[in-house]
């Protein structure tokens, strides 16, 4: 059972992230690209080369939908499916040089974008961010092996 503080914190928690996620996606769109796109793209670039039913359940969506995702993505040259050399009746899936580059452009765009706001806040909030990115890190890895278990 979760306590009343750990509930709490989740509470006021939640909001913040969420907004802080959409107004970094949103000052540092790729354009060309759906957030589910843009997402997929994040996740091969995160953890490399991987098939479908990974690719799938990291996202948490169902294959059908998995594999439009990566058709849309081959299209546009930002990923490429060779043979899984473990099985080669598998494949895997990977970025390309292409979308390696567009993915570093719109992460060196992102941190710019942190960099400029970080630097506005005093140095007690400066501190406060730097003490909670460990457990910040902490808890997205909880919370992405939550979606694998529940997959």
């Amino acid at each position: 059972m979760v306590d009343s503080e750990v509930s709490e914190l989740a509470v006021a928690l939640r909001p913040s992230l969420t907004r802080l996620y959409l107004a970094l996606r949103r000052r540092t769109p790729i354009r060309e690209y759906t957030a589910a796109q843009a997402s997929g793209l994040t996740v091969l670039l995160d953890h490399g080369p991987m098939r479908m039913g990974e690719f799938a359940q990291r996202e948490s969506i169902r294959m059908p939908t998995a594999t439009a995702l990566i058709d849309g993505l081959t299209k546009n040259g930002l990923v490429e499916r060779r043979p899984d050399p473990e099985d080669r009746r598998a494949v895997l899936v990977e970025l390309t040089d292409h979308g390696h580059e567009v993915l570093e452009r719109v992460r060196g765009r992102r941190e710019s974008v942190l960099i400029t706001a970080l630097a506005e806040l005093s140095d007690t909030d400066r501190a406060a961010l730097a003490a909670a990115a460990p457990a910040l890190r902490a808890l997205q890895e909880r919370l992405d092996a939550q979606a694998a278990a529940d997959s």
